[in-house]
């Protein structure tokens, strides 16, 4: 009997063992510090901006995205600014190139966008953005 109540226990406390107990993703307080430097702004559905340095989506300073079957990443450092649209429950996001071209992706919506503001961290779900903003011109972590 005490042995069957020891692996109910087990069993119960497994998902807050493993994490699943919480509702994920990074803390508010901290966020992933990207490799390279970028300064963007955030503007979501609401059309509230937030400028942000340290930006990165995942901790990245990529985006990536479909187009058919295959796979694109453009790097932040030839971004000018995503435009995003919701249709048919994907999240499409237009990209305009600095060099003025543009290609649109279909951009996985659970990720999360990070930075840091004058107040303290930002993040947002991709799929909340209505517009990101790149600053160009970047500077290494130093």
């Amino acid at each position: 009997m005490k042995r069957n109540f020891t692996y109910l226990l087990m069993i119960l406390c497994l998902p807050l063992l493993l994490g699943m107990g919480s509702q994920g993703g990074m803390p508010a307080d901290k966020i992933p510090v990207p490799e390279k430097k970028f300064k963007a702004t955030f503007v979501d559905q609401m059309d509230v901006a937030t400028e942000c340095t340290d930006v990165s989506i995942e901790g990245s300073t990529v985006l990536q995205g479909r187009i058919g079957e295959g796979t694109y990443t453009v790097t932040f450092e030839n971004i000018q600014e995503v435009v995003f649209r919701r249709h048919a429950e994907k999240l499409y996001g237009q990209v305009k190139m600095l060099d003025g071209s543009s290609i649109e992706l279909i951009i996985g919506k659970d990720k999360k966008a990070y930075g840091r503001t004058k107040f303290g961290t930002f993040q947002i779900r991709i799929n909340d953005l209505k517009k990101m903003i790149i600053e160009p011109g970047l500077q290494k972590k130093s």
